[in-house]
């Protein structure tokens, strides 16, 4: 193989990824399912090369070509809007609202999750290294979330879940911070997380008694929500975009 060919080659999750079909992560499971074929054949070897010049990349009978502009989107999620590409049971999903507000959602893969009942910032984009980054467990990357409950926290299930952690369905779930922040009359938190499991902030608080009336993230790493209406979309600065792609960073095992 020439020096030139070896440049052109590179693994098949990073290929995919490129092809806009989410984080390497999830590609891996892609090509371990046996859906990807190169040049007619079935792939599932995890280690694979492919030649970006030269190797035909299916999937799903598509043709695979990595995506030319990469697009960088910060969206509102409304409550009730599905994080998904398809709902089997007909809901609207984020991709069907990003496509009535006037967004080619085409391509794009959600950065994290947000369950039907949430709300707040969205991040999406077809850079599947950027996907990546910010989704891998090894990294530590700050989501806000302002967190309304049916009654008042007590100082010490704060001090829990902030420091030994509050244990939920066999799980310790830990947050960085959690403030205090009343206004109106009602108890409003706000929650600082890094290290995130599924619907962490509504079990961590059920699991000391206090139900979660709203839940909305208003940051994710350097990227705040600020006032982009429920439904809104904005395409993210060029510095925004070099920001996030700065904020994953290698972290000890130690770190929260």
């Amino acid at each position: 193989m020439s020096p030139i060919e070896k440049e052109n080659m590179v693994r098949l999750n990073k290929y995919l990824a490129g092809c806009g079909l989410g984080s390497r992560r999830s590609c891996d499971s892609l090509i371990a399912s046996g859906r990807i074929y190169v040049n007619g054949t079935k792939v599932n070897e995890l280690g694979t090369k492919v030649s970006i010049c030269k190797d035909r990349v299916e999937y799903l009978g598509r043709v695979l070509e990595p995506v030319r502009s990469l697009k960088y989107i910060a969206f509102h999620k409304p409550q009730g809007i599905i994080v998904t590409k398809s709902d089997p049971e007909g809901r609207e999903t984020v991709f069907d609202a990003l496509n009535k507000a006037g967004c080619d959602a085409g391509g794009l893969n959600n950065i994290g999750q947000l369950d039907v009942a949430s709300e707040g910032l969205l991040l999406l984009t077809n850079d599947g290294s950027l996907i990546h980054a910010l989704t891998h467990p090894r990294y530590l990357i700050k989501k806000v979330y302002d967190v309304q409950l049916d009654k008042k926290l007590s100082p010490g299930d704060a001090e829990a879940m902030t420091g030994p952690g509050i244990e939920s369905e066999g799980q310790i779930l830990r947050a960085g911070a959690v403030l205090e922040t009343i206004r109106d009359g009602r108890f409003w938190y706000r929650v600082d997380l890094y290290k995130g499991k599924k619907r962490q902030i509504r079990r961590m608080f059920e699991a000391v008694g206090c139900a979660v009336l709203r839940l909305r993230r208003v940051q994710f790493a350097s990227i705040k929500l600020g006032d982009l209406a429920p439904g809104a979309w904005r395409e993210l600065a060029g510095r925004e975009v070099a920001a996030l792609h700065a904020a994953g960073f290698p972290v000890s095992s130690s770190s929260r």
